[in-house]
């Protein structure tokens, strides 16, 4: 089971494209974007193993660990919703959990988690795995922000037709279930949300 918070104007299996309505580049991300062996951009998906781990690694993304006061508006993320995927077959992520690193010798720090300013650098090693390995589906890593929970990026060049996505409830800003989920780990974690 794959989670995700995602616009609900879309199914929650929806690829990003990579590009905006006007075509432009979408803001780097830490494994996006990337280009296939032809230049073409790579529809990506961000996942976790848990709804909890779907909370930080999209609302909670951006607070900082060691901040004096963690805030988040919850206003950007109203149109959001919980959705849930299965996949039709078997994964093949790239191991970058602490395991997958020793073999790649790459620091954690290096990759996982470094600040935004290197998101070029790390999209950078996603496109590498993308090209070398045609077998890979995505990459796996243990949350930045929750790190008892996985986190994966899918490559939708890949998984064409293997999602099935299921909503779970409605938008933040109508579903009390997401919203106290919400609360309820913000509060273990003392980020402050309105």
């Amino acid at each position: 089971m794959i989670h995700v918070i995602h616009d609900t104007a879309y199914a929650p299996e929806s690829f990003n494209p990579g590009r905006d309505v006007a075509g432009n580049l979408r803001r780097p991300t830490r494994f996006a974007p990337i280009l296939d062996a032809q230049g073409r951009l790579v529809p990506y998906l961000y996942g976790g193993s848990t709804l909890d781990c779907a909370i930080f690694e999209t609302v909670f993304h951006d607070v900082p660990v060691d901040a004096a006061d963690k805030f988040v508006d919850l206003d950007p993320f109203a149109l959001r919703g919980h959705g849930e995927l299965v996949c039709r077959r078997d994964l093949q992520p790239a191991d970058l959990t602490s395991e997958g690193l020793h073999r790649l010798r790459v620091p954690k720090q290096e990759l996982i988690t470094s600040p935004s300013r290197d998101y070029l650098a790390t999209a950078s090693w996603a496109q590498a795995l993308h090209r070398q390995f045609p077998d890979l589906d995505g990459l796996l890593w243990m949350s930045r922000q929750r790190d008892r929970d996985q986190s994966l990026l899918l490559f939708g060049d890949r998984l064409q037709g293997d999602l099935s996505g299921t909503r779970i409830g409605g938008r933040l800003s109508q579903d009390p279930n997401l919203r106290e989920a919400v609360l309820s780990a913000a509060l273990r974690a003392g980020i402050e949300v309105d």
